[in-house]
């Protein structure tokens, strides 16, 4: 499987980030294909350790079993991005109610990732 058909048909990715001590964290969150290009948003806004360690290296994995996908991230400032991003949030996880309302709301739009995938 590629990375990208990772994001598109698994509910709950792992995003692996560096912690400050060298370590590694791996946190599961959701992701979304718009146009075969995999975004990530923050449900908790800056006070997610995940995003912040993001925001500050600029960079992650993604684990699929023993599989790891290397990858950039980009902050996505364009709302016809985002609002393409909140449309496939709610196709893919369509049912999951007050976790998906958080994650498609307009506080959240904010933490929109864009994921550059390394070497696909």
């Amino acid at each position: 499987m590629s990375a990208t058909d990772y994001f598109a048909r698994i509910g709950t990715i792992r995003i692996a980030t560096e912690r400050r001590d060298g370590g590694e964290a791996v946190t599961p969150i959701w992701g979304v294909v718009v146009d075969g290009v995999p975004y990530i948003r923050s449900g908790y806004g800056e006070r997610s350790k995940w995003y912040q360690r993001v925001q500050h290296t600029g960079r992650a994995a993604f684990i699929d079993g023993p599989r790891r996908y290397a990858a950039r991230i980009e902050n996505v400032g364009d709302e016809h991005t985002r609002h393409q991003v909140d449309d496939a949030y709610r196709a893919k996880y369509r049912g999951q109610g007050a976790a998906l309302d958080q994650v498609v709301s307009r506080q959240v739009r904010a933490y929109t990732m864009r994921v550059i995938l390394r070497d696909e």
